[in-house]
């Protein structure tokens, strides 16, 4: 199942701004939030009363995991993104000293490709590489179980959220460990809400906004109030891309092509918002859209939280106290993450599990990266600090973290699979199709899920279409 990436939202506690680069490429739909990660600098305008943290340190030896020896050793990372593991190396290798760590920075569109090549040639393997969650079914059989010794990582289980820790076992085996979860939510324009005559407090509007069919007659409301010039949402597929994550959001699980069936009623709700006419027909991520954003002519945005960052740092910097966010209509999704894999033909597996444990199980770690960053863990008790507790300020003061933990344990169960990336492509092909009138919706998946049922028999891979 893909999931598209978080933004990594940076400076979090006025901690100085740092750069990250960003990732690049053109996705499809529901990958391609994941295109930007230039939401990366800001986010110290979440905490308007909280002094600068302490310069991070190492966290004691009692929270901490044991070394694994004391031999010098290096162990080569890879990932998208600069800042988090900025964050992170100097204090594991402050409690680790034998082990040195050579972080690789990869651009985000460039890094799977990368994978699959020293992969194929043997050579140059990571020790440890951060896949985003729509990198993740198709490089499942190229980690290390880790459920199995010396791993054991069943010993985190009831530590992380649920699904996060489960989507990626498949037949018993575990070849990717949970690093951070991607709350989706709804960011909404106050002053579009107020002259529609909706509720703008984000209880309220979570109250009336609670379903779909709320969702669908507010913004033929907003249409209506503001005479056209606003509309509720930008595009009907984004309705689609929402509700089919709600519903788990999942391509293939076990040998059944199972879109059809969690897609069937998504595909209604978009064609339902079309014919409403409550969309400003701009796609996400288009030219259009980042302008019509700031200026309210699309009054919503439902997507991961990570959309503040973005909100905050390019599409609409004066924005502050204009935005607020409340839960989707329809219930909790996930929109991006990461998780950590171990490649079978790494060459130091026992200091990359150290690196992994250090990174994800240490609450100190976790919460140092996410003052940086805005990942938010998907480790548990990284949530009992009063972090999780602050107001931010480009929200008008709104405390939305402890929203985004709950909701992220809300989330439907998802599977990963080695076709999810084409599943995806021929999907959204056919849900465009529909949501135009160029083909008939309840042809539309089945369509799709035939060619993906086709191109994955030329692998020997059998599916059988679902219902």
């Amino acid at each position: 199942m893909l999931r598209p990436k978080d933004s990594r939202v940076q400076a979090l506690f006025k901690q100085p701004a740092s750069t990250s680069d960003t990732p690049g490429g053109t996705m499809s739909r529901p990958r391609l939030l994941s295109r930007l990660l230039t939401g990366l600098v800001l986010l110290g305008l979440i905490v308007g009363a909280c002094s600068p943290p302490r310069p991070a340190t190492a966290p004691p030896a009692s929270t901490a995991p044991t070394s694994a020896g004391g031999e010098p050793t290096e162990i080569t990372v890879w990932y998208f993104d600069r800042v988090s593991m900025e964050t992170v190396i100097p204090l594991f290798e402050q409690r680790y000293p034998h082990i040195k760590v050579r972080f690789v920075h990869q651009p985000f569109g460039d890094m799977a490709k990368k994978y699959q090549a020293v992969l194929a040639a043997r050579s140059n393997v990571p020790d440890v590489i951060g896949l985003d969650t729509s990198m993740v079914g198709r490089f499942l059989e190229a980690g290390e179980n880790l459920l199995a010794p010396p791993y054991n990582a069943g010993q985190f289980r009831d530590q992380f959220v649920e699904w996060k820790f489960n989507a990626p076992i498949v037949n018993g085996e575990m070849t990717a460990f949970p690093w951070d979860v991607a709350t989706g939510v709804m960011f909404y324009r106050v002053d579009v809400f107020q002259r529609a005559g909706l509720p703008t407090e984000p209880e309220e509007v979570a109250k009336a906004l609670a379903t779909w069919e709320d969702f669908l007659r507010a913004g033929r409301q907003v249409v209506e109030k503001t005479g056209g010039e606003s509309f509720m949402i930008g595009h009907p597929h984004d309705l689609y891309n929402v509700a089919f994550w709600q519903n788990g959001g999942n391509i293939v699980v076990g040998d059944e092509i199972a879109f059809v069936r969690e897609g069937r009623e998504p595909l209604r709700l978009a064609i339902q918002a079309r014919e409403a006419g409550i969309s400003a027909n701009i796609p996400a991520w288009s030219e259009r859209w980042a302008p019509a954003l700031k200026s309210g002519k699309i009054a919503t945005v439902i997507t991961g939280a990570w959309m503040l960052g973005n909100l905050q740092t390019w599409i609409d910097k004066e924005g502050a106290g204009r935005w607020r966010v409340a839960p989707a209509p329809g219930g909790a999704f996930n929109n991006g993450g990461t998780y950590l894999q171990i490649p079978k033909l790494a060459k130091n597996k026992a200091a990359a599990w150290e690196f992994i444990k250090f990174l994800t199980t240490t609450p100190e770690v976790q919460n140092a990266v996410f003052q940086r960053t805005g990942i938010v863990p998907a480790y548990k008790p990284a949530w009992n600090s009063p972090l999780y507790d602050q107001p931010v300020e480009y929200l008008g003061g709104q405390r939305v973290w402890r929203l985004l933990v709950d909701l992220a344990q809300q989330v439907k169960p998802l599977a990963y699979s080695p076709v999810d990336a084409l599943g995806t492509d021929l999907m959204n092909a056919q849900v465009d199709l529909a949501i135009a009138g160029k083909v008939p919706p309840e042809q539309a998946l089945e369509t799709a899920a035939r060619m993906l049922q086709e191109r994955a028999a030329r692998t020997n891979l059998t599916l059988r279409l679902g219902t």
